[in-house]
């Protein structure tokens, strides 16, 4: 179940270059390249003649020639020649899709191109604004995109999953409040008068009881901005406040694997050995869910290969943000559909 007419973040810039890249989005191979002027492009990554992925052929200029038969496409996929012959079939073309670069991720519209408006791209604006300090990075997860959306709504895992980073006891022992609109999920976490978990004592030696909030938001089709703010208890003082973004872009792969693209924009010391801490910290965190991800895939996975269907799951109430957000998905999906 992919939503179609919504953008997807693709790639990160510096991925897409003078190379031919094959990545799998919506259960779609498409190939990735950037033109000699720099523009990026996407197309289908199978040739029309025999299906030979063209991520296996050659740049040339502009056109792409495919490594079997030497069939050339140019940009817009049109096929412009096919060696021994003059006459090329109209349907020797590969489809393209719209492609472009803002909040420093490449985004891609997988369906109908006529309602591509990069005025939907959703809002992860802290990724490149000049007032917050970026870091970010690439995961593909063996996992289906929906599982990780689950884990990022529901953020009580953070205490026995990220005891050494981002968790402790105190964010699986008070609840949340959720909201539900129209396009819209948002999990509300407050924690008062707490300890500070490990990352963020590294990060601003937090030496006391900590205020923390975790506000979720998730928009169609799966991304997830979570917001976090931390202060020492009782005090207002500026330089003592942690503030940042956990920005995610999950796009669906194929059914059983996602690329989650991510970045942790923060508006306090933009020195670069923070960065790097910060960076160093979230990949940490991230690789830590990946694991669970992967084994809970396989045997969600081995359960439904053995008992014909997949298996049903005991909610509780951390859950009810994933829950509507899936409710939210399938009404959406259903529109489509219609």
């Amino acid at each position: 179940m992919y939503l179609r007419n919504f953008w997807y973040i693709a790639a990160m810039p510096q991925e897409i270059g003078r190379s031919l890249l094959q990545r799998f989005i919506l259960d779609e191979a498409i190939l990735f390249y950037r033109k000699e002027d720099g523009t990026p492009v996407a197309m289908k990554d199978a040739c029309p003649h025999r299906n030979m992925p063209l991520s296996e052929g050659v740049l040339i200029g502009d056109t792409v020639q495919c490594a079997y038969h030497g069939l050339e496409y140019d940009s817009s996929g049109v096929c412009t020649k096919i060696p021994g012959q003059v006459n090329i079939p109209p349907r020797c073309r590969l489809q393209t899709y719209p492609l472009v670069e803002k909040w420093r991720w490449l985004w891609i519209w997988m369906g109908d191109a006529e309602k591509a408006d990069p005025a939907d791209i959703p809002d992860f604006h802290w990724n490149d604004d000049p007032d917050w300090t970026p870091t970010g990075g690439h995961f593909y997860i063996k996992c289906n995109y929906s599982l990780l959306v689950d884990n990022l709504l529901d953020l009580s895992h953070e205490t026995f999953v990220h005891p050494t980073t981002i968790g402790n006891a105190a964010v699986a022992e008070t609840p949340v409040r959720t909201e539900h609109e129209e396009n819209e999920v948002r999990v509300l976490r407050q924690i008062n008068g707490q300890p500070a978990p490990p990352l963020y004592v590294a990060l601003k030696d937090f030496t006391g009881d900590i205020d923390r909030t975790q506000n979720i938001t998730w928009t169609p089709p799966t991304n997830i901005v979570i917001e976090s703010r931390s202060m020492p208890s009782g005090s207002n003082d500026p330089d003592m406040i942690l503030e940042y973004r956990v920005l995610n872009g999950i796009t669906p792969a194929t059914a059983g694997s996602t690329h989650h693209f991510w970045a942790t924009p923060r508006n306090f010391a933009p020195e670069e050995e923070v960065t790097e801490a910060f960076h160093e910290g979230s990949v940490r965190a991230f690789s830590e869910d990946v694991g669970i991800l992967e084994k809970q895939q396989t045997m969600i996975d081995h359960e439904s290969a053995a008992n014909g269907g997949a298996p049903k799951w005991v909610d509780i109430n951390a859950d009810q943000g994933g829950l509507l957000a899936r409710r939210e998905f399938k009404r959406l999906y259903d529109l489509q559909q219609a």
